[in-house]
């Protein structure tokens, strides 16, 4: 039981600093000195090993992956690609309430700081026709941006948890695919049911046209997909490939490229997954997951409660995607099975997660939308609740059924 209450004071003392908006990354190397000092390990013994895990193959893995993510990101945005996608959904959507939900969720499909921002000028156009609410069009885009973070392997959320749980992403992106499913039907069930039809418009003849821009504007995005999960390609080999196909198809000069390539190799990223990595490392030298494992069994209530309160509320007050895997995944291994995790209980503290950062005030995506569509808080929360809510129950069921019963 002492080396459960020092856990839970070492993951008090993160929250705090990151609730004071510290670094993510500074406060999980801050952890991963706690945890060294609170279990008693020798300080050439914990030196050895954060440098073991900054220099291991998973690591440089991740840096590669994160920085090939970033490069398409800015790739596709500054040549001007995501504008040519929303352009082509204009002759290519025969039901007009989709230019609300459809822009969205596309540009969601490669994550990027900021990327509801793109999408919120098209919703605000749409928007006016039917005359809605900026709460409305706040949760509109909001909701259908995030619809795929629950299972797209290119989110660093999913990256992290492949990292961690040591396990292809395809498995993780495979048992959680159902939860994407939900989230866009859900997403449509709403904006049916509040936003009235509108007479079809004519395309003009431009469908095919606007369809080969829709495919030439994010084939990378597609390439990449299938690269995974036809071709069997490991996550860095498929960005790497795709990566090398841009420079052949991209018209750019070397300063363009180079510029592009700068921008993409992010410090603070790269120390986070850093941070996040030797944190997990400290965590399983030291002794204290067995602590963890000595507590909680893996079976019962209280393992159930952790595999949600954990996430859950990290996720709820930091806003923070990244802090939620980095932070409680590492704590919640013995639980999930170090050797072979127990999918249905990565899949329940991976949702519980991402349902606290839905509803996070600190959330950037929200609080960045709220701002552009002028909207309170409280009126998004009224729309945003329920759904929420619902992706939970599922999540909750599906332990329940198969887990619980």
């Amino acid at each position: 039981m002492t080396d459960l209450l020092k856990i839970i004071l070492i993951v008090l003392v993160l929250l705090f600093l990151i609730k004071k908006k510290w670094d993510l990354g500074l406060v999980l190397f801050i952890g991963t000195l706690l945890t060294g000092v609170a279990f008693r390990l020798d300080f050439p013994v914990l030196a050895r090993n954060i440098l073991e895990a900054l220099i291991s193959t998973e690591t440089l893995s991740l840096f590669g992956i994160i920085i090939l993510v970033l490069y398409l990101g800015n790739l596709l945005q500054l040549k001007g690609n995501f504008k040519k996608m929303v352009d082509s959904f204009k002759n290519l959507i025969p039901e007009p309430r989709l230019i609300l939900a459809l822009p969205s969720s596309f540009i969601g499909l490669l994550p990027m700081i900021g990327g509801a921002l793109m999408s919120a000028p098209i919703v605000e156009e749409a928007g006016q026709r039917w005359k809605l609410t900026p709460a409305w069009k706040t949760f509109l885009n909001y909701w259908f941006r995030h619809i795929w973070e629950y299972s797209w392997p290119l989110y660093v959320n999913m990256i992290l948890a492949s990292a961690i749980l040591q396990i292809p992403i395809k498995r993780i992106a495979t048992v959680q695919f159902p939860f994407t499913v939900l989230a866009a039907i859900l997403g449509l069930i709403i904006l049916f049911k509040h936003v009235h039809r509108l007479p079809d418009e004519k395309t003009g003849g431009k469908f095919l046209k606007s369809l080969l821009n829709l495919i030439l504007s994010i084939w990378p995005i597609f390439l990449v997909i299938v690269l995974i999960f036809v071709f069997k390609f490991s996550m860095l080999l498929a960005l790497a490939a795709t990566a090398f196909l841009t420079q052949i198809f991209f018209r750019m000069d070397f300063r363009e490229r180079s510029r592009i390539l700068w921008q993409s190799i992010s410090l603070k990223t790269l120390f986070l997954i850093a941070s996040v990595m030797v944190f997990k490392r400290i965590l399983e030298v030291s002794g204290a997951l067995e602590s963890v494992t000595g507590v909680f069994q893996s079976e019962g209530i209280s393992a159930y409660l952790l595999l949600f309160a954990v996430p859950f509320f990290l996720g709820l007050l930091t806003g923070v995607n990244h802090a939620y895997v980095g932070i409680s995944f590492p704590i919640l291994l013995p639980i999930f099975g170090s050797e072979n995790p127990d999918m249905v209980l990565v899949m329940f503290a991976y949702v519980s997660g991402f349902v606290g950062i839905l509803l996070s005030p600190t959330h950037l995506c929200l609080v960045l939308t709220l701002d552009y569509f002028k909207a309170e808080l409280r009126d998004v929360y009224k729309i945003l609740l329920w759904p929420s809510v619902v992706i939970f129950i599922a999540a909750f069921l599906v332990l329940l059924f198969l887990r619980i019963l």
